[in-house]
């Protein structure tokens, strides 16, 4: 069945007699054999031959109108899509410079519309737009519903890739895009950033101990009280810290920067499973700084050649794992 109606208004006066307003200055054209009407009664003078090379659909409902005499005013074809969709389309059916879209509300009907009239041109360039960065970056789970809707494998996967900046839990139930978003792919997406974040926080967890024992902890127990950022340097805390002396089974190096950031880089990761934030400079020297109150040798520590090539390995632990549907 055709989405179009293959009936066709003989004239280009309203009810009234009168000219039909809201013709488009894009499509206004003296030769046109045909306007099309969008539901809020735009006007598009058009070319039915263009129409028909573009579409197989156009094809199929004009193919079999009469000529056009030229001394006649052009049929009117009614179609279900408001006006900017149909603007959109014919930019990119006709020879022109295709069109901006700034709206993820507006893409999604144009490209929904796309592939019902089987607009080639118009599908490419729409999918194009629909995985730029101005939307990824803006709202990625609003572009892998829409890709999801109008089945786009491809740009789903990049769409999920992008959505692992945002904790997608916190989501609010009034997202507009929720509406047209399966629980099955909203559930596809969750186990993505669940399974992402184990796995990233099991990288962390199963590296080899850091390169330096700069502040002498070496206990594979959880962190004592003395080594919590509640508590206050002093000289026995300090003594107690250069814990050289208890190496044991099982026990590792303790770095104070790298402790504190570990702490702070779980939650991260459980609501933002990236490698972005806890691996930023700024991120990571926040804790070395915190941590150079209580032991001078954090900062050395966390600048040797070592130290750094060991973070770029761990980095890259996180980097290669899966992180599209």
């Amino acid at each position: 069945m055709l989405p179009i109606s293959t009936f066709v208004h003989m004239t280009d006066e309203d009810d009234f007699g009168r000219p039909l307003p809201n013709t488009s200055p894009l499509f206004n054209s003296l030769t046109a054999d045909l306007v099309l009407s969008s539901s809020n009664s735009y006007h598009f003078r058009v070319h039915r031959a263009i129409l028909c090379e573009a579409s197989p659909i156009f094809f199929a409902a004009l193919v079999n109108l009469p000529p056009h005499n030229s001394s006649d005013p052009p049929p009117v074809q009614d179609l279900a899509e408001d006006g900017d969709t149909v603007s959109i389309l014919l930019q990119y059916i006709y020879p022109m410079p295709n069109p901006h879209v700034t709206s993820l509300a507006t893409l999604r009907l144009a490209l929904s519309a796309a592939q019902r009239y089987e607009i080639t041109s118009a599908i490419d360039g729409l999918r194009s737009s629909l995985v730029t960065s101005t939307f990824l970056e803006s709202d990625p789970l609003g572009v892998y519903a829409i890709a999801c809707e109008l089945g786009l494998t491809e740009e789903a996967k990049i769409a999920s890739r992008a959505t692992l900046a945002f904790d997608i839990l916190a989501t609010s139930l009034d997202t507009p895009c929720l509406e047209n978003l399966t629980a099955k792919d909203f559930l596809r997406l969750v186990r993505l950033h669940q399974t992402r974040s184990e796995g990233a926080i099991a990288a962390i967890d199963c590296m080899a101990p850091m390169p330096h024992d700069c502040c002498g902890y070496t206990s594979a127990s959880p962190m004592p009280e003395e080594f919590s950022e509640s508590s206050h340097s002093g000289s026995s805390s300090h003594s107690r810290s250069r814990g050289h002396q208890h190496h044991g089974s099982g026990s590792s190096p303790y770095v104070r920067w790298f402790a504190t950031w570990k702490a702070a880089a779980i939650p991260e990761l459980k609501a933002r499973p990236r490698s972005n934030v806890i691996f930023d400079p700024s991120f990571l020297l926040s804790h070395v700084k915190r941590a150079s109150r209580h032991c001078a040798e954090c900062p050395p520590t966390f600048m040797a050649s070592a130290t750094q090539a060991w973070l770029t390995v761990l980095k890259e632990r996180v980097d290669s794992l899966p992180d599209t549907i």
